[in-house]
């Protein structure tokens, strides 16, 4: 009986130090990938911060704190409200679009089956370029005078529609938005074209001989079976267009006055050009809290669409 208890007592010992093995070794392998994190994620997050609170120009040693002088200056400046505008317009506009246009691209994709490949290399392909070179193509498409649009349009007798696209207040956001779906789009298709490759085909059997129509099949088995992968897009799509700040740089540096100016791409101009460190992190800041908000909000209400 007592070696019976020490038999046991001994395999427990064992178990726990097995155990504290593997947590020990657990900690040393994702110890390399937490500190990259803390260094350059965590820390310039703390660091950013504790600047907004501060006059420093960016440059010099000396700077004095200022509490939140910063945030009530850029928000009491004269371009915020046409910053915030632009930002929720982007939302507006690109999210619901491109989410249903890579939607209905992947599931066109995997029912056609053959040349399915060719078709997903075409809608990625504008993902491996730069976003500067993006943003380059598509000044020079736009350009009224000698771009490929102001051709086709006069090719096409609708001559009359030829304008400055994205020189003009009225169409520069809608234009600006066009090119970032066409860059972005092959992206969203392949996380649908994974999503969908998860749905039993069996269904879509069952569909056919129950004579359900494409759009009832889409609608009802579809899209319910693909919710997770419509959570990750919305909500990166989210986070990608409220960070949006190189091909609006490029492509309309902003203008023209703060019509396609982005929340992102002011921060820059604060730090760089007007040399305001302080009021830059404090755009940043303000901007990492919507976007922090957004994907939160977005997040609860698309996990309760899953649920059922």
């Amino acid at each position: 009986m007592l070696s019976a208890r020490k038999l046991e007592a001994g395999s427990g010992a064992l178990k726990k130090r097995k155990l504290d093995e593997k947590l020990v070794s657990g900690i040393l392998f994702v110890l390399p990938a937490l500190a990259l994190v803390l260094v350059f994620l965590v820390l310039p997050v703390i660091m950013s911060f504790r600047y907004s609170l501060t006059n420093w120009n960016g440059v010099s040693t000396e700077y004095q704190f200022i509490g939140f002088e910063n945030f009530k200056n850029v928000i009491a400046s004269s371009e915020f409200k046409t910053l915030f505008k632009n930002t929720f317009y982007l939302i507006i506009l690109y999210v619901p679009v491109l989410n249903i246009l890579a939607l209905l691209f992947a599931v066109i994709i995997y029912d056609i089956g053959k040349l399915a490949n060719v078709y997903k290399v075409i809608l990625f392909l504008p993902n491996i370029i730069s976003m500067v070179v993006v943003g380059f193509i598509w000044r020079t498409i736009y350009n009224p005078a000698t771009g490929p649009l102001a051709f086709i349009l006069d090719k096409v007798g609708l001559g009359f529609l030829i304008q400055d696209w994205i020189g003009q207040k009225q169409t520069v956001m809608p234009a600006l938005s066009v090119s970032i779906i066409w860059f972005a789009v092959g992206f969203y298709v392949l996380i649908y074209l994974g999503g969908l490759s998860t749905v039993p085909a069996e269904l879509y059997e069952a569909a056919d001989v129950d004579g359900i129509s494409w759009w009832q099949r889409l609608f009802k088995i579809t899209i319910p079976l693909i919710a997770q992968s419509i959570t990750i897009n919305i909500i990166v799509s989210t986070i990608a267009i409220l960070t949006l700040f190189d091909l609006p740089y490029v492509l309309t540096q902003g203008g023209p006055g703060y019509a396609s100016q982005t929340m992102a791409l002011m921060s820059y101009q604060y730090a760089f050009k007007a040399m305001s460190q302080g009021k830059a992190m404090a755009l940043a800041v303000m901007l990492t809290i919507i976007t922090i908000l957004f994907s939160i909000v977005e997040l609860f209400f698309l996990r309760r669409k899953e649920d059922y």
